[in-house]
């Protein structure tokens, strides 16, 4: 059933752009237009890595459900303080920017989902070393930006979170579209989150300063949907099970991800990217948004 609805949602899906740019860019390989299904193994599982075998999507795929894109159909799960939600990564050393075309919908057609925090985004996290043996609270490191339904079921809302030793600091904002374009920057310890709707133009919507990330980070895609359900559970139980008799209600869809090296302008050399009053967004979007998805 979940793949009839996929198809259905993405078929007014927009057209992927095309990445070009720097030939020797060491990330370019890492990019993956989902047009080839055997490109699914080179991407990491976060339950597969820190070993809990509980696979939280009941749908992943690529160039099955659509053409062209990786669909993913979570089970109810959620990523807020110790709670681990989905993540599929690539692990990425030193400066980097992502992005990607996403599309959302509730399980039963278009619309937006209609179950609290059910959202797709992009995810960057801290690579944690533990098994459901020696896991323990206090672990959580990561940002992310997610388009879907959060505090408000059944409207379009961008929400970009923030969590640091597990304590998670969101804000909410409305979307009014069921697809964006995502995008984040990371250069040293600043981290530039942006986002494009299909009407709008690329914009900067969050910066954060984080000294405690290590060189090495999980960069990739994130799903999570119920969070009234997944919460009942305390945070080992839900992190290591597979709820199946939750409400989830999100179908997600990723048109590409491109992975390259940001291009610093000399005169931004030095400077606190974080800072607005330091460096404008205007600066920001001369290497950053359409400038490094092109």
């Amino acid at each position: 059933m979940c793949t009839t609805l996929a198809v259905s949602f993405l078929m007014a899906a927009p057209v992927e752009a095309q990445q070009t740019g720097n030939p020797r860019d060491d990330l370019k390989a890492l990019s993956d237009e989902f047009d080839d299904a055997s490109t699914l193994k080179q991407w990491s599982r976060i339950f597969e890595t820190e070993q809990s075998k509980a696979d939280q999507l009941e749908q992943f795929d690529i160039a099955k459900t659509k053409p062209g894109w990786m669909v993913m159909v979570p089970y109810s799960s959620t990523w807020y303080m110790d709670y681990r939600g989905v993540l599929v990564y690539k692990e990425i050393k030193g400066d980097f920017v992502v992005t990607s075309n996403i599309r959302v919908a509730r399980r039963g057609g278009d619309g937006a989902p209609r179950s609290n925090f059910s959202l797709a985004g992009l995810m960057i996290r801290t690579p944690r070393d533990v098994t459901p043996q020696t896991w323990k609270p206090g672990g959580e490191n990561y940002i992310f930006l997610s388009l879907g339904a959060a505090n408000r079921p059944g409207s379009f809302q961008f929400e970009v979170k923030t969590t640091v030793n597990s304590r998670s600091t969101l804000a909410v904002t409305d979307a009014g579209t069921p697809a964006a374009m995502i995008q984040i920057a990371r250069i040293g310890n600043e981290f530039i989150l942006l986002k494009k709707t299909p009407e709008g133009n690329w914009n900067v919507h969050q910066r954060y300063r984080r000294t405690d990330m290590p060189e090495q980070l999980q960069v990739g895609l994130t799903v999570y949907t119920d969070y009234s359900t997944a919460s009942r559970l305390k945070p080992p139980q839900q992190n290591t099970q597979v709820i199946r008799n939750g409400r989830p209600d999100l179908v997600a869809g990723f048109d590409y991800v491109h992975f390259q090296r940001p291009a610093l302008p000399a005169a931004l050399q030095g400077k606190s990217l974080s800072n607005p009053k330091e460096v404008s967004d205007a600066h920001l979007l001369q290497f950053l948004g359409e400038h490094a998805n092109n």
